[in-house]
C-alpha cells in the first residue's frame, strides 16, 4: 500500500475516489466548509473537510468527513468532533465518517452509533433527517453538538492550567505527582467552595492574598480551606483540621493562574475531564492499579449502554472511570430525550442521587473518586471508602443493582475469614485471590434474571487449569455474553502487565448447569496504548465495540472486525480465553521463499542507491571560526523527576546503549526486585547518558517512546535551556556530538584511574565542563543535522532489512505441514 504523510493526501487519493466508487460524485461535495458557531458571547469557526451533498445545489448534506493524517489516533474527541460538524450543518447530515486512511469509523449522526461502513448513493434517502426527527430533537443535536465542540476546546486549556500548577509544586516543594495532586486538589476546592458560597466577596484573588497575608498574618486560601471542612458537600473529602501543605508564596502563584477563571461557570465535562485527565497523569506514576485506561472504559461502558434510571455500582471503584462515564452516557440521553424541562431535572437527580454506587478501600482513592464526580457535577452520594466486598446498609447490598462495571485489584490475597467465608468460592479456604472473590461479588451484587456483570480479569482465570471451578462456577451462575482478550501493552503503563480480558455476565434467575450456548469472543491486538501508556494509533476496541453490539442486538455473526468470533465451547469448566478459540496467526500474510528473496534483494538495491545519494553530504569540512563553543552548563541543567516505588508494582525500567544508538526498553520490573525505594522517571526531551559507560558512547535524548521510563542514579538526566535552534534538532545534534571520537576520548582521560576500568564513572561536574561547538548560523546547523538525520535513518534502514532476514526461515517453516489437536 502506497504510504501517505498527511490529511490532504489521504482526501485526495482515498477519500474521494473511495465515495466516487460508492456512487457520490465529486461535484455534489464541497470541500473546507467554513461553519460558525456560537454559544453564549463565544464565537468560533470550523471546518469540516468534505460535506457531501444530494445534488449540485449543495443545500441538502448526506455525509460529513473528517480526515486525519495517516498517524493520528481516532479518539473519542475526535469522534465527537466530526458528529458535531454533522449536527450543526443548516441541515443535520446523517452520516459522519473520520479516518486516517488506514482507519475509518463510520457514525449515525443522530444517535453516534457506529454503523459499518458508508452506504451506497442509492440507498439514502434525499432527505432522511426531516423524515425521522422531529424539529425539537434537531435543536437538542444541535445544541450538545455546540455544547461538544467548545468542550473540547476549553478542555485542553483547562488541562494546561493544571499542569502549569504541577509544575510550580514540583519546582517549589520538590513533591512527587501524587503528593502534588492531593494539595492542588485542596486548593481548587477551596477555589470552588469560594465561588459556590461567598460570590459576592470573592476572596481567591492575587490582591487580596497579598493583603490578607501581609496585614493580617492570614493565608486566606488556608482560611477558605478550613471552611470547607464544616459544609456538607465537601467535609467528607477531607478530614478535620487538614491543612493545604504547600508554602504560601506557591499557593499565591496558583491563585493568580487560577482567579480569572470562573469553575462554577465551567461547563462539567470541561472540568471533568480535564481533572481526569490530571488523576489519569498522577496515577499512572504510582498507583496505576486504581486507574483503567480510558479507551477501556469507554469500551466497557458502551458495549452495555447503560439506560436512564439504571442502578449502577462499582465495587471496587478506584478513580471512579467506569462511574464517570456511566454519568456521562445517562446524561446525554436525557439531554436528547423528548422530555419536559421538569422531567429532564428529576431524571438527573435520580442519576446523581440513586444511580451511581461505588466503593474502594484506600482512603485516598475513594476521596480522589469523590473529587472526581463533584467536579463532573454528580456529587458524591453514592461513593463510599469501604471494603467492597460488603454490604453498605441501605446503599449497596446483594441483587440490587441492573450492572455492575468494575476492574478489580489483582494479585492481592484475602486471609480475612470473616469474608472467606461470605462466599462459595472462599468457603472453608483459609486463603483466596481477591480477584476471584470479586467475580462472585460482582454477580451477587446484580438483579436475578436481568442483572449485567462487566469487569476486566487476569487470563489465568478464564484459562488455568486450577481456575476451573471458578469457570464452572461462571458459567452456572451466569450465561456469559462476551469475552474479549485485551493485549498486554493495555495497562503495562499503569504499572501492570498482567494479561487480561474483559467479559461481559447477565446473571441467570436461578443457577444451572446450562453451559452458555453462543458466546461472542474478540482477540484485542491494539487497545491504543504503547507500553508506556501513551497514545498510539490504531485502537481496534471501537471495531470489537461494533461487532459484539451488533450480536446483542440481532446475534450477527458478520463481523468488522478480523479477530471477532462466535464460539460454542464444551463443557462448564472450558477455557474461556478467547486466544483459545481465535487463532490471531490465521491473518498474518506469509510470502513465499523466493518472494522474501525477491523483496530482500530489492531493499538492498534501494539502499545502496540511498547511500550513494547521502555519500556527498557527509564528505563535508569544517571551519572553526563558523562555530561557537558553548560551555554544557549554558546548555543543559540537571533535572530529575524521582517517584516513590510502590509495593507490588510494574515499572518500565529503561537501559542506554553505547555508540549513540540510543535508549531502549529493558522491559517491565516489580519494584519488590528494585533495592531502591525511588527512582528518576523521566521525560520526553530530557538529555541522558550513562556514568559507567558514557567512554562507550552511552548519549541519548528520551523519545516519546521511552517518556515514563525509569532509571537509576547513574543515569544523570537534563533538561536543555539553550535555545537558538529547534529543540529536537538541537538534541539530535548534541546526541551525536558527544559520541564522537575526539569527545569520547577526552572523556577515557578524565575516567582514568578506577581500580576497575568498568567502574570509572565519568560525573555530572565533569560532562557540564564540557565545550560542545555550535554553529553560529542556522543554515549551517540545518545543513548539519540534515546530515546526521540521513545517517541514522540508514543505520535504521540497514537494522530493518536485517530483522527482515527472519522472514525467511519463517516462510520456509511454514511450507511444512503442520495438524492442530
Amino acid at each position: 500500500m502506497k504510504k501517505y504523510n498527511n490529511e490532504e493526501e489521504v482526501k485526495i487519493h482515498l477519500v474521494i475516489p473511495w465515495l466516487e466508487s460508492l456512487g457520490y460524485k465529486k461535484s455534489f461535495m464541497e470541500f473546507e466548509k467554513t461553519i460558525k458557531v456560537n454559544e453564549g458571547r463565544k464565537t468560533k469557526s470550523i471546518f469540516a473537510d468534505i460535506i457531501v451533498y444530494t445534488d449540485k445545489k449543495m443545500e441538502t448534506p448526506l455525509i460529513v468527513i473528517d480526515t486525519k493524517s495517516p498517524t493520528e489516533i481516532l479518539s473519542k474527541e475526535a469522534r465527537d468532533q466530526v458528529i458535531s460538524y454533522a449536527r450543526l450543518l443548516p441541515k443535520i447530515a446523517p452520516i459522519a465518517v473520520l479516518t486516517n486512511g488506514y482507519h475509518s469509523q463510520v457514525f449515525q449522526t443522530l444517535d453516534k452509533s457506529r454503523i459499518k461502513e458508508v452506504p451506497l448513493r442509492k440507498n439514502i434517502l434525499k432527505d432522511f433527517v426531516s423524515a425521522v426527527l422531529s424539529k425539537n430533537i434537531q435543536e437538542a443535536l444541535r445544541d450538545e453538538a455546540t455544547k461538544e465542540l467548545f468542550t473540547i476546546d476549553d478542555v485542553s486549556t483547562f488541562k494546561e492550567l493544571l499542569k502549569k500548577c504541577h509544575n510550580i509544586i514540583r519546582n517549589n516543594e520538590g513533591y512527587d505527582p501524587i503528593q502534588a495532586f492531593d494539595e492542588l486538589s485542596k486548593v481548587l476546592f477551596a477555589k470552588m467552595y469560594e465561588e459556590q458560597f461567598n460570590q459576592s466577596s470573592n476572596r481567591f484573588t492575587t490582591e487580596i492574598f497579598t493583603k490578607t497575608l501581609s496585614e493580617l498574618k492570614v493565608n486566606i486560601v488556608q482560611q477558605q480551606f478550613s471552611e470547607i471542612q464544616k459544609i456538607n458537600d465537601f467535609k467528607e473529602l477531607f478530614p478535620e483540621n487538614n491543612v493545604i501543605k504547600l508554602k504560601d508564596r506557591t499557593i499565591k502563584e496558583i491563585v493568580s493562574i487560577f482567579e480569572s477563571y470562573d469553575l462554577t461557570l465551567t461547563n462539567f465535562d470541561v472540568k471533568g475531564e480535564a481533572f481526569e485527565y490530571f488523576l489519569g497523569d498522577t496515577f499512572t506514576g504510582g498507583l496505576g492499579e486504581y486507574f483503567t485506561p480510558r479507551n477501556v472504559v469507554e469500551f466497557i461502558v458502551e458495549a452495555i449502554s447503560p439506560k436512564i434510571g439504571e442502578k449502577i455500582v462499582d465495587p471496587f471503584c478506584g478513580t471512579g472511570g467506569f462511574l464517570i462515564y456511566a454519568f456521562e452516557k445517562v446524561s446525554e440521553k436525557i439531554r436528547l430525550q423528548e422530555f419536559s424541562d421538569s422531567e429532564k431535572l428529576k431524571w438527573k437527580k435520580v442519576l446523581s442521587n440513586e444511580s451511581l454506587f461505588g466503593t474502594d478501600w484506600k482512603a485516598r482513592t475513594a476521596q480522589a473518586c469523590k473529587m472526581n464526580m463533584i467536579v463532573h457535577g454528580d456529587g458524591n452520594t453514592g461513593v463510599f471508602q469501604h471494603d467492597g466486598f460488603k454490604d453498605i446498609k441501605n446503599k449497596i447490598f446483594e441483587n440490587k443493582f441492573d450492572i455492575c462495571f468494575t476492574n478489580p485489584p489483582f494479585g492481592a490475597t484475602e486471609t480475612d475469614e470473616e469474608i472467606l467465608n461470605m462466599f462459595e468460592l472462599g468457603n472453608g479456604r483459609s486463603t483466596q485471590a481477591r480477584e476471584i472473590l470479586a467475580i462472585e461479588r460482582c454477580i451477587r451484587l446484580v438483579k436475578k434474571g436481568t442483572g449485567i456483570v462487566a469487569m476486566i480479569v487476569p487470563d489465568g482465570i478464564l484459562n488455568g487449569d486450577r481456575n476451573s471451578y471458578v469457570r464452572e462456577f461462571i458459567q452456572r451462575e451466569c450465561t456469559i455474553l462476551g469475552i474479549i482478550g485485551l493485549n498486554k501493552e493495555t495497562f503495562q503503563g499503569y504499572n501492570a502487565s498482567v494479561k487480561t480480558s474483559v467479559i461481559f455476565l447477565k446473571r441467570k434467575e436461578n443457577p444451572n448447569e446450562k453451559i452458555s450456548e453462543d458466546i461472542f469472543m474478540a482477540v484485542c491486538t491494539n487497545s491504543g496504548y504503547a507500553p508506556t501508556g501513551i497514545q498510539v494509533p490504531g485502537n481496534e476496541l471501537p471495531d470489537i465495540l461494533y461487532d459484539f453490539r451488533n450480536f446483542l442486538t440481532s446475534k450477527s455473526d458478520k463481523h468488522l472486525f478480523k479477530f471477532s468470533k462466535i464460539v460454542k465451547i464444551e463443557s462448564l469448566v472450558s477455557r474461556l480465553d478467547a486466544e483459545r478459540y481465535i487463532n490471531i496467526n490465521d491473518n498474518l500474510k506469509i510470502h513465499s521463499t523466493n518472494q522474501v528473496i525477491e523483496i530482500f534483494l530489492n531493499e538492498i538495491d534501494i539502499l545502496t542507491r540511498n547511500f550513494k545519494k547521502i555519500e556527498t553530504s557527509l564528505n563535508n569540512s569544517f571551519n572553526d571560526n563558523d562555530f561557537s563553543f558553548v560551555k554544557v552548563d549554558k546548555i543543559f541543567k540537571p533535572i530529575k523527576n524521582l517517584i516513590y516505588l510502590h509495593p507490588n508494582q510494574e515499572y518500565m525500567s529503561l537501559g542506554l546503549s553505547g555508540k549513540g544508538n540510543g535508549i531502549f526498553n529493558k522491559g517491565s520490573i516489580s519494584s519488590n526486585n528494585i533495592k531502591a525505594n525511588k527512582l528518576n522517571q523521566v521525560k520526553t526531551g530530557w538529555f541522558v547518558y550513562s556514568r559507567l559507560f558514557a567512554h562507550n558512547g552511552s548519549f541519548a535524548f528520551v523519545t516519546e517512546e521511552f517518556s515514563g521510563g525509569l532509571l537509576s542514579n547513574e543515569f544523570p538526566t537534563f533538561e536543555l535551556i539553550y535555545n537558538n535552534f529547534l529543540k529536537d534538532d538541537l538534541l539530535e545534534y548534541l546526541s551525536f556530538y558527544f559520541v564522537s571520537p575526539q569527545i569520547l576520548a577526552l572523556i577515557n582521560r578524565l575516567t582514568t584511574g578506577s581500580t576497575k576500568e568498568s567502574r570509572a564513572r565519568f560525573k555530572e561536574e565533569q560532562f557540564l565542563e564540557l565545550y560542545a561547538p555550535v554553529p553560529k548560523n542556522e543554515e549551517l546547523f540545518n545543513n548539519i543535522v540534515k546530515s546526521i538525520k540521513l545517517i541514522n535513518k540508514f543505520k535504521k534502514d540497514l537494522k530493518s532489512l536485517y530483522l527482515k532476514m527472519d522472514e525467511l526461515p519463517i516462510s520456509f517453516g511454514h511450507s511444512l505441514p503442520f495438524m492442530e489437536f
